[in-house]
């Protein structure tokens, strides 16, 4: 008996002693800079891609070409329709959306609080226009705001443009639809897994469409009582695969693109008016673009910034399958791509290390 007390109290001891380590790394991390997530990449090159641009030419460039799911930055190529779909008078930033039609596309508890920080943002209103919506999608990173507007402008056309543009990019599917397709695939998660693995990224993007069909309609009710219990770490990872993917090359270059020759200055003002970058920008920048995006396993962003005589355009994303790491660089991953931007210093320090 006494053996199995002493067992008992040894396990309890290392246990906390395990806690105690964790919460000191944990604060550790939380103290790391731009400086230090630098330092991280030097020695873990492999797990992060970066183009960087500088009028127009590239001057840093690592695994450019590799391919990345690409998370929430994928919305600037739903932003650039928008944009167009306004200047062709397809429909009008004015025009007004009652905000249930909103919610149909939003699941409690996902996308890291984003849907209802906007709507707080604007005070809840019953009706929203469209110009809201699209700054919910960007600035607030919205899935249900994005989802709304992929069927406003239509996932053909969206994805005609990529074709249009040149790009070396998937197809854009529905992003909240994929939440709810382990629990559509089957009731128990390790034959979804087993499915969703085998699964090719066109059957995946026509299932998630069929879903999406579903929740315009409210019938998606039974499949959002099973998504908590389905989507571990495992399956969280598979969803993240499955998501379109493209290269930092891709939107560097893309970035570039929207500010000197994809844009009339009216809609330059117009994409401005939707991004986020306004409130940052010197007041020597013309224009200043940024959209970052996250999941558990990955972190991508681009930026474009414009001033007088010099433009600066830069991708980075980062892929981690354990998302260990990326637990801390996320608090700190915008502060760097925009100071690789916006500091001159900086930014040649990062070149010389990453080069």
């Amino acid at each position: 008996m006494k053996v199995i007390i002493v067992s008992i109290a040894v396990v309890l001891i290392l246990f906390l002693v395990f806690i105690a380590l964790g919460i000191a790394v944990n604060k550790r991390n939380m103290k790391k800079d731009k400086y230090d997530l630098l330092n991280y990449f030097k020695k873990n090159k492999d797990k992060l891609s970066i183009t960087l641009k500088e009028n127009g030419q590239d001057t840093l460039v690592l695994n450019s070409e590799r391919n990345f799911p690409l998370a929430s930055t994928l919305k600037i190529i739903i932003a650039f329709n928008f944009v167009k779909s306004v200047a062709n008078n397809k429909f009008s930033i004015t025009d007004n959306v009652e905000l249930n039609e909103l919610e149909k596309f939003y699941i409690p508890n996902t996308d890291g609080g984003a849907h209802p920080k906007w709507k707080k943002s604007i005070d809840n209103p019953t009706e929203v226009s469209l110009l809201e919506i699209a700054k919910g999608m960007m600035q607030f990173s919205s899935n249900a705001c994005t989802d709304f507007l992929i069927n406003k402008i239509g996932p053909d056309i969206i994805n005609e443009s990529i074709e249009v543009l040149n790009l070396n990019h998937d197809k854009i599917a529905y992003l909240t639809p994929p939440i709810l397709i382990p629990g559509y695939l089957s009731d128990k998660r390790s034959l979804a897994i087993n499915k969703l693995e085998a699964m090719d990224k066109q059957s995946y993007q026509e299932l998630s469409h069929k879903i999406f069909e579903k929740m315009k309609a409210n019938e998606t009710t039974d499949l959002e009582e099973k998504a908590p219990k389905m989507l571990n770490q495992k399956m969280q990872l598979l969803i993240t695969n499955k998501t379109a993917s493209s290269t930092t090359k891709q939107y560097a270059d893309l970035m570039f693109r929207l500010g000197k020759e994809l844009f009339t200055k009216k809609e330059k003002e117009l994409f401005s008016e939707i991004l986020i970058g306004e409130n940052v920008k010197d007041d020597g920048d013309d224009y200043f673009w940024y959209k970052g995006g996250s999941t558990m396993f990955v972190l991508t962003s681009a930026l474009y910034k414009e001033s007088k005589d010099s433009t600066v355009s830069v991708s980075l994303f980062i892929k981690d399958d354990t998302g260990g790491e990326l637990y801390w660089i996320r608090n700190i991953f915008s502060d760097f791509v925009k100071s690789v931007a916006t500091n001159m210093e900086f930014r040649k320090m990062v070149k010389e290390r990453l080069n």
